[in-house]
């Protein structure tokens, strides 16, 4: 397992929607930290489903939904750091 930093987490969330991001002339370094990848329509309501059962294979994690409110389950920024937190709490 590899060790869970809210950059790896970034980096992992933005490449796996690069076509995305590529359709709306984003790359991944042009993303701030307060997208929202559902409201700008990188992802949808099946997509957030796929990530984070993604994430949480990858870094060995469970999410707690009552950890993260509902809106940062899609602010890039706020998934990596709560991915990162959770990775360090285990």
């Amino acid at each position: 397992m590899e060790a869970a930093t809210a950059q790896l987490v970034r980096d992992g969330v933005l490449d796996r929607v690069a076509e995305e991001l590529a359709a709306k002339g984003l790359t991944p370094s042009d993303v701030p930290a307060s997208f929202d990848l559902l409201l700008e329509g990188v992802i949808d309501s099946f997509g957030v489903v796929e990530m984070i059962m993604m994430l949480e294979q990858r870094f060995e994690i469970e999410f707690d939904f009552d950890e993260l409110s509902a809106d940062d389950f899609t602010k890039i920024d706020a998934l990596s750091a709560y991915v990162e937190k959770k990775s360090l709490s285990k």
